[in-house]
């Protein structure tokens, strides 16, 4: 019974976000996203092919101060650290959907290995504990990112619809940067012409 509410309640959810958020069941289906959920760690995995080449991907992914510009629910985005000093990066905004949003504020320490990883670690926030990565494959003229995080919340997320909403939400914030990547793909290819 409760996992038939928790299908029903993660199906309604998905629709109504694809409804709210104009994402297309096709696109959809090109995002792989798990949450796993073990007491109150969260453990994201999540995966996005891009038709951008890896290098533009990076370019993206490492333009730090601009990324609340084109990442859904990221209001802030700023490096704080010295220059020569280990890079910290402040960002604050929300995650959630709907009715069901969280204010967010973190530092997280960045270690960059160019064009393969940028790994990251919270050092303050909201957050109990934060670290993780992304990572860049290059396929061709496209480019495979994986998005790994382990995340301990300060606050208390409801354990069935919590890590369903989180799904949509990292959904979004995957679409808004493949979204920068390709918009910047064909500004380039534009300017090339």
């Amino acid at each position: 019974m409760q996992a038939t509410m928790e299908i029903a309640v993660r199906g309604l959810l998905s629709l109504l976000a694809l409804c709210l958020l104009g994402f297309s069941a096709e696109a959809l289906a090109e995002r792989d996203v798990r949450i796993t959920r073990d007491a109150d760690t969260i453990r994201i995995d999540a995966r996005l092919r891009v038709d951008v080449h890896h290098h533009l991907a990076w370019q993206v992914l490492t333009d730090y101060d601009n990324l609340a510009r084109f990442v859904p629910g990221l209001s802030s985005s700023r490096i704080v650290s010295e220059p020569g000093a280990p890079m910290l990066l402040k960002q604050v905004g929300q995650s959630g959907l709907l009715w069901l949003t969280l204010p967010i504020e973190v530092v997280v320490r960045i270690e960059e290995v160019p064009l393969e990883a940028i790994r990251f670690f919270a050092v303050n926030g909201t957050l109990k504990s934060k670290s993780g990565e992304w990572r860049i494959e290059a396929q061709d003229d496209a480019t495979l990112l994986i998005y790994r995080a382990s995340i301990v919340p300060g606050f208390w997320v409801p354990p069935l619809v919590g890590t369903a909403v989180m799904a949509q939400d990292v959904r979004s914030k995957l679409v808004g940067v493949a979204n920068e990547m390709t918009r910047r793909a064909a500004s380039a290819q534009s300017g090339k012409l």
